[in-house]
């Protein structure tokens, strides 16, 4: 006779209700770690260092997408975000550390305004509402297909030379 058998009918019950509660919290929990990645998209991007760099990683064939979303997030942080466009720069670099033929975009912000939000979904939404569904489709949309699509950097000084 099996174990399970042996046991007394309510112990049963107790034992089958565990185990469908269980099962339960692990659905809810892989169903959280599945759909995080949707959700990130309109996260708040704050960085807590001194300085940043955020690398965004872009498919060759959307580099000039990339560029006139960032010419509009430069037209948008204009419009009341000044403290913050003071020190955010954004380079292309000459050559792609993924090896996979991709455009590396890296923003450096220096110094970080601390405490606010750097989304460009945030950000467009604000300034340009009317714009903001096309922009951030051609901010998405230029991503590479490969799993790192951005690799962000929160960067406290240790030493400043030239100070």
């Amino acid at each position: 006779m099996r174990w399970f058998d042996i046991l007394m009918p309510s112990r049963r019950q107790v034992f089958t209700g565990c185990a469908l509660v269980a099962a339960l919290l692990t659905g809810v929990l892989l169903g959280m770690t599945l759909t995080a990645p949707a959700a990130e998209a309109q996260a708040t991007r704050t960085f807590s260092g001194d300085a940043a760099l955020m690398f965004h990683f872009v498919k060759p064939s959307e580099s000039s997408a990339f560029e006139g979303v960032m010419e509009r997030v430069d037209a948008a942080l204009d419009s009341g975000r000044q403290s913050q466009s003071r020190g955010w720069k954004v380079y292309r670099a000459d050559n792609d550390i993924t090896g996979g033929g991709n455009v590396m975009y890296v923003w450096t912000i220096d110094p970080v305004a601390s405490g606010a939000d750097y989304a460009v979904s945030t950000i467009l939404n604000e300034a340009l509402p009317e714009e903001v569904q096309s922009l951030y489709e051609a901010y998405n949309g230029s991503y590479t297909d490969a799993q790192l699509k951005q690799l962000i950097l929160n960067l406290d000084l240790v030493r400043d030379f030239g100070g």
